[in-house]
């Protein structure tokens, strides 16, 4: 029974490549470690020069576990008028991180957690049909978010943004 259901998975997998049978969820604990003031940056790609910019940013993290959601604070010393938050909401089973479905949950060697999320929208520059990609990473020392963008019909993949904070 073990082998026929190694054969249906590997079928499974070939035949439908975007499906994950592992059905990876997440949780609230997941967040735990990154509660509390960091401190870094926020770079994106500048639409006029065509070249990434870099700007301080500072995030504050705390977690509503009754609720299921992160709270991020976002804090920009050189562009206070930018300050906002943005709540996260992680579904009841786990498997969806706001609207988007989780791809990928992976504990890496330096006991790093990385969450990959994917969903269906439309890019906000270029207001064309995309799936967006955000990459969390997740540790007492470093805390991440990357959003990559894949345009309907294309190929390749855009990095839009990347937070990046440090303790």
């Amino acid at each position: 029974m073990k082998l026929v259901s190694m054969v249906f998975a590997l079928y499974w997998s070939v035949s439908f490549p975007g499906f994950n049978l592992s059905n990876p969820s997440i949780s609230i604990n997941d967040f735990t470690s990154v509660i509390g003031n960091w401190k870094g940056s926020l770079t994106y790609l500048d639409y006029t020069s065509g070249k990434p910019y870099t700007m301080p940013a500072d995030v504050i993290v705390s977690t509503e576990p009754q609720l299921n959601r992160v709270i991020l604070e976002y804090k920009y010393p050189n562009e206070p008028h930018a300050n906002g938050k943005d709540t996260l909401k992680i579904s009841k089973e786990g498997t969806m991180l706001d609207a988007a479905f989780v791809k990928e949950k992976k504990l890496l060697a330096d006991s790093t957690l990385r969450i990959v999320t994917e969903r269906n929208g439309f890019d906000g520059n270029d207001h064309r049909k995309a799936v967006i990609r955000h990459t969390w990473i997740i540790s007492a020392a470093v805390f991440s978010n990357r959003e990559d963008i894949k345009f309907e019909g294309e190929q390749n993949w855009i990095e839009r943004n990347q937070y990046t904070f440090h303790r």
